[in-house]
């Protein structure tokens, strides 16, 4: 089937031209109006019939999403930009539009979101898991509006969620992979640098990390656990509360993105600790940047672009195809290795007595 980019490009003419044309609304030439006119009638486009049947059915071929935090942190993560890649790509092809609002609290997540259904700009919404309480919240308020709306993450127990739909990794299986593989390094002491404790994500990272542990008869230590909120400072001060542990001290780190795994890097170099030959690092998310760092980061890539791509689709044929089958979908991750991680060192790495450093006295 044509579309108006098939006719603007066999017009010569720009596609919000081929619009304006048949709207009948703008002052076209008459030598423009001809031109495009044919090209429709040669591609067999039937422009005028779309526009009715989008007036019948108040369609507006806009899916919105909400971003839940618009502090500048939350765009230095790379898990954003792939979101939206993935999103405009599939809604580009499909000829949607993305419609973003900010919001700066949890509740004022669900209020814009209402805002653009009672104003009619959106068909639908890509819902981004945010934190367990505000998900339940949105979920709840987009079903009471009878809006499709597919989510990027779950809810806890998803199995009971059978009616809704979305598109996440494995987080849980991922992060023990990752675990695995240090272990088959010989790391025993490894540290766990999660995001927001509140996010479903962090939790599931962290039973991977603890059931994959146990499995291998590893004690678990409380103390070899932080969570540093997703940003590079984080991590960062990750280390810096670890380093007192003496010989207890991590021999391997896994942060739960890239960016804090960038700031533990930093902290060992900070504190003359080598890596990977005394101590060993593994990101998350597969960014950019995690190649271009020195060393080049060992990272678990996931496809956040791929499960955007999926989610769009989804909410994408539920609007077009009213009553459509639900669809739930997990996609798999895989562990990028490079020059930040190696066999444990037989002799365990010796932190630098800090006292009451600056460094430590800050993060606590």
């Amino acid at each position: 089937m044509s579309t108006i980019r098939d006719v603007a490009a066999a017009a010569q003419v720009h596609p919000s031209t081929v619009s304006r044309v048949f709207s009948g609304k703008a002052r076209i030439s008459e030598e423009t109006r001809q031109r495009v006119f044919s090209a429709a009638e040669q591609l067999g486009f039937q422009q005028p019939n779309a526009i009715a049947r989008s007036l019948s059915i108040q369609r507006t071929n806009t899916i919105g999403i909400i971003v839940p935090h618009v502090f500048d942190g939350y765009f230095e993560d790379s898990f954003f930009p792939q979101i939206m890649r993935g999103l405009l790509q599939t809604a580009y092809s499909s000829q949607f539009r993305i419609l973003v609002g900010g919001s700066n609290s949890h509740q004022d997540e669900i209020t814009q979101a209402l805002e653009m259904l009672g104003s009619h700009q959106v068909d639908g919404f890509i819902v981004l898991s945010s934190h367990l309480d505000v998900d339940e919240a949105m979920v709840a308020a987009l079903q009471a509006q009878d809006t499709p709306f597919v989510m990027i993450g779950q809810l806890p127990a998803a199995n009971t969620h059978t009616d809704l739909l979305w598109v996440d990794a494995d987080h849980e299986k991922a992060t023990a992979q990752i675990i695995a593989y240090l272990l088959a390094l010989g790391h025993r002491r490894i540290a766990y640098v999660g995001g927001d404790p509140e996010m479903l994500v962090t939790k599931q990272r962290l039973n991977g990390y603890q059931q994959t542990l146990r499995r291998a008869n590893i004690p678990l230590d409380p103390r070899l656990i932080d969570y540093a909120y997703f940003a590079e400072d984080g991590g960062y001060q990750s280390v810096y509360r670890m380093c007192h542990l003496g010989s207890d001290a991590p021999t391997a780190f896994y942060a739960a993105n890239d960016l804090m795994a960038i700031g533990i890097l930093r902290a060992l170099r900070e504190l003359g600790i080598q890596v990977p030959e005394q101590v060993s690092v593994v990101g998350t998310n597969g960014s950019p940047e995690s190649g271009h760092v020195i060393p080049a980061l060992t990272t678990l890539y996931v496809p956040y672009a791929e499960m955007a791509r999926h989610a769009a689709e989804m909410l994408i044929q539920s609007i077009q195809e009213e009553g459509s089958p639900i669809g739930q979908r997990l996609v798999s991750c895989e562990i990028i290795a490079r020059d930040s991680t190696a066999q444990v060192n037989i002799h365990p790495p010796i932190y630098p007595t800090l006292g009451d450093s600056a460094h430590l006295a800050h993060s606590i």
